[in-house]
């Protein structure tokens, strides 16, 4: 590698990681918004699915990551107190 690449790196590695960070703040508020509608709509989904039938995979997906477990070892009642 040239002198000039190395004598640059930090500067680089140093201005992508404000780049990085400063992204991240500018699109938070978007991400929060984006994440209460997607919780809404499947809270709403999970309401209009008839008992007995099984969810579908975006759901089950999203209850594991709300219940932090598996979800076949979600019951019925944490799935009700979940989206209470």
């Amino acid at each position: 590698m040239a002198r000039g690449m190395h004598r640059h790196r930090r500067i680089r590695l140093d201005n992508l990681r404000d780049t990085k960070i400063a992204t991240r703040a500018f699109k938070k508020p978007g991400k929060v918004k984006a994440r209460t509608r997607r919780d809404a709509k499947v809270i709403a989904k999970i309401k209009a699915t008839p008992e007995g039938v099984g969810y579908a995979s975006e759901i089950q997906s999203w209850l594991s990551d709300l219940l932090e477990k598996p979800f076949t070892k979600i019951s019925a009642e944490e799935i009700k107190s979940a989206i209470a």
